[in-house]
Parts: C-alpha cells; sequence; structure tokens
C-alpha cells in the first residue's frame, strides 16, 4: 500500500473519529475520485477496510491496471491525519484531504509506472543517498512513486481548491519536510516546492498524468 501518510512520525496531534467523521473523508474522497475521473484509464474502487496498517487513507494498485483506494477507520491510523491537520489549518481541512485523495488517485494512474522507470532523480540529498540503505532499489522506486503522486495532489489543488490552494500545497511540503529524515523516500519537499513556483496548468487534452510526468522532467536541477 503506498499512501501520502505511509511513514510514521512523532510529534504530531492525533486526529480522532469525532474530530473527523470517517463518512466525511469517504465523501471527499468519493469526488475526488470523480473529479479525476478524465484522467484514469481505469476507475478505482473505494472501500472502507479497518486495517492493522498505520495509513488512514491509500492505494493498491495492481499490475492489472485495477487500483483500489483503502479508508482505513482503525483508530490508531486514523491518528495519522494529524500530520497533515491542525488547529491553525482546520478551515482548510476538507481542501487538504482532497489533496490527499488525489495523490492516492495518482498512484492509480497509468503514467505513474512509466514515470517510475524513466525519471532521474535530480535532488542532489536523493543522489547522496541512492545505493545506500536508505535509498536504494526498491526505496528509490518508492520515492519517485511518492513525487509522481505528490505532483499529482499539487496540479489538484491548484485546479481545485481555488482561494485554498496555497494553504493546502503548504501543507503537504511542510509535512514532507518535518517527517523527511524518518523515511527518505517520501522526501518530496525539495521537488514540491520548485513546482510550487512553476506554472502548473495543464495543456489542451492533457491529463493530470501526463501533466505531473512533464512538469517533474521540467524541474530545474537548479532550484532544487
Amino acid at each position: 500500500m503506498l499512501s501520502f501518510l505511509l511513514s510514521l512520525g512523532l510529534g504530531f496531534g492525533a486526529i480522532d473519529l469525532d474530530e473527523l467523521p470517517m463518512t466525511q473523508v469517504q465523501s471527499i474522497v468519493n469526488e475526488v475520485v470523480q473529479q479525476l475521473d478524465s484522467s484514469l484509464s481505469v476507475k478505482p474502487s473505494v472501500v472502507v477496510s479497518n486495517r492493522k496498517d498505520p495509513t488512514p487513507l491509500g492505494a493498491i494498485s495492481y499490475t492489472s491496471g485495477r487500483c483500489v483506494i483503502v479508508i482505513n477507520p482503525n483508530p490508531d491510523a486514523w491518528a495519522q491525519w494529524g500530520r497533515f491537520l491542525n488547529a491553525d489549518n482546520k478551515p482548510n481541512w476538507q481542501e487538504i484531504i482532497a489533496a490527499s485523495a488525489a495523490h492516492e488517485v495518482g498512484h492509480c494512474m497509468r503514467e505513474s509506472r512509466q514515470f517510475v522507470t524513466q525519471f532521474t532523480v535530480q535532488d542532489p540529498q536523493h543522489q547522496a543517498l541512492s545505493g545506500s540503505a536508505q535509498l536504494s532499489g526498491s526505496h528509490e522506486s518508492v520515492f519517485k512513486q511518492e513525487l509522481f503522486a505528490d505532483a499529482v495532489a499539487l496540479i489538484y489543488a491548484r485546479e481545485f481548491a481555488g482561494p485554498n490552494a496555497e494553504p493546502v500545497v503548504e501543507a503537504m511540503i511542510n509535512s514532507r519536510e518535518r517527517f523527511a529524515d524518518n523515511d527518505p523516500t517520501h522526501s518530496t519537499g525539495a521537488y514540491l516546492k520548485a513546482l510550487k513556483s512553476m506554472d502548473v496548468t495543464r495543456h489542451a487534452a492533457e491529463s493530470m498524468g501526463q501533466a505531473a510526468s512533464r512538469l517533474l522532467n521540467d524541474v530545474s536541477i537548479a532550484a532544487l
């Protein structure tokens, strides 16, 4: 399972099901899937499943093209929403959760696999880690998958979050930077900062996955 909320970290405020009802998240996820339908070759299923893993929202992508987005209301997993959601950004919770859902939909996009096989990591931090125990082989592949899905989430926020887009992007960057040391495979902050300064408007007839791939390949090494 790949997730915007995959790596564990300490020092965040826990969120419970009273503060953030599961039905609210389910409604947001379903809406995002509908919004991104034209960018998907196969529409993902959305299921609610109480699982032991520590992720409240994740995607399982199969080689057949089938994809399932899993909402996990396990209280320990649900607490992980506190990595992104807090009292300061509560007015933007709806949009932040929607961007998280867009990230998971990004894992379901056909372009995600193509991006992983073709993209060369430019971030000097990750180049230094390449070949090490921290970022090698499958770990680098996970980093590319997370980077692609984060780019989809950022583009989604710019398109659908309106005036709240920038607080949503800031929440993404802050979380990635805050928990980078715990899991370098999710340390996409440098790329997100570079994308934040770019025009991420999609070209005519361009899917969101195609836009994410193009923009990440256009990121300047000097900007990282």
